[in-house]
């Protein structure tokens, strides 16, 4: 099977906001062996989504469309679904006594302008009723239109809880399971090197993805059935498991602070952290996760600095045998937007090591870089890899 996707809003166009939507559903759709042919942005212009969506009808058996659905005059998805469809919207009436129902028991009138929102009270005849609001799904002359929500917390909701396991059901006689490695310390294309043989197989379908917490490699078993797919899956995992063993720090939910924090409960440890220029990036990565947080003692950010990360890594530790001090020190040499800089990483403590990590590039990115950068460190520390 193949797919369009069509991400609609002007807000794309004009660069407001980055299409994270099309990256989220280009990999789910990989995954499910679906071949996606292309990923299209349109504006808020009713002909031309309604051209856009003949378009991906006339090449693709399946249409996604995300953003533009919600209750205002230039949300015309709904419209130009019904246009090249060749259909009016009609309002369901049950579901707009439904919506009007949810506002009543908060103490509200239901904006009037809410009832054309798709799958509360307007739709296509030829969309399923029952479909998730605010969402359609269509199935018609053998093709398939599914449409979402912009916002990404939303959309992916809505596909993993009703567009996914409807599409699935269309994939008959093949079945599906993935794995998802998680790795720190190691570039995406060195990682693709060490790995490539196992890239250029098509099934099970393995692929990288460079991400804030490191590069994540994803195995896709396809199999007649869930238990063959799963031992596809599980042959190659481990193959690259073997073969990637001193970066990998987790797989599939396991996040990376979720990770460290585990490294040091098995020592019982604890974090004080001082970051000296980076933003306070690596603090935020501890503790903005339950587990990170729960190891994480305190954390003092300051703006850049001389000092050298053992020396911040030493006055955190405080000498208390149950702590491990953190030092974080990046310098900048000032040089238009992008600058020389050089980051140092320290650990003081049970475990003791540091690091300097020179680079070219702007601020914003020096301070990222030096969590990922603190993060490989006390990983390689605590697992004795240094």
């Amino acid at each position: 099977m193949n797919a369009y996707i069509l991400s609609i809003g002007a807000e794309l166009l004009h660069g407001h906001i980055t299409d994270t939507n099309a990256t989220f559903l280009s990999q789910e759709l990989d995954a499910r062996g679906i071949e996606l042919l292309h990923v299209i942005q349109v504006g808020d212009d009713r002909n031309r989504i309604r051209e856009s969506i003949e378009r991906a009808l006339s090449e693709a058996e399946i249409v996604i469309c995300t953003g533009g659905i919600g209750p205002t005059e230039d949300d015309l998805t709904r419209e130009g679904i019904a246009d090249a469809l060749g259909e009016t919207p009609e309002v369901d009436v049950a579901l707009r006594a439904e919506v009007e129902a949810f506002f009543t028991a908060r103490g509200l009138t239901m904006p009037g302008r809410n009832a054309k929102k798709p799958g509360s009270s307007l739709r296509p005849g030829a969309s399923e009723p029952g479909w998730h609001r605010p969402g359609w799904y269509v199935e018609t002359r053998g093709k398939v239109i599914v449409s979402m929500p912009g916002v990404p917390r939303e959309m992916k909701r809505m596909w993993a809880e009703q567009a996914a396991p409807r599409l699935g059901r269309l994939l008959s006689g093949r079945s599906y399971s993935s794995v998802t490695l998680k790795t720190i310390g190691i570039g995406e294309s060195a990682l693709e090197e060490m790995i490539s043989d196992l890239v250029a197989q098509t099934n099970p379908i393995v692929a990288t993805y460079a991400k804030d917490d490191g590069v994540h490699v994803r195995v896709v078993g396809i199999g007649s059935d869930e238990a063959e797919a799963r031992e596809i899956r599980d042959q190659t995992a481990a193959e690259v498991t073997d073969r990637l063993s001193q970066w990998l720090y987790g797989q599939d939910d396991v996040s990376l602070a979720g990770s460290l924090a585990r490294q040091l409960n098995d020592r019982g440890l604890r974090l004080r952290i001082i970051d000296q220029g980076g933003g306070g990036q690596f603090a935020a990565l501890m503790l903005g996760d339950s587990d990170g947080a729960a190891v994480t003692i305190d954390s003092i950010a300051r703006p850049a600095g001389g000092w050298p990360s053992t020396t911040l890594a030493t006055e955190a530790q405080g000498g208390d045998p149950s702590v491990l001090g953190i030092g974080i020190a990046v310098d900048v040499s000032p040089a238009g937007t992008v600058h020389d800089g050089l980051i140092g990483v320290s650990v003081a403590g049970a475990v003791s090591g540091s690091q300097d990590f020179p680079m070219k590039s702007t601020i914003p990115e020096l301070q990222r870089r030096s969590m990922l950068f603190t993060a490989d460190v006390l990983h390689r520390l605590l697992d004795g890899s240094f």
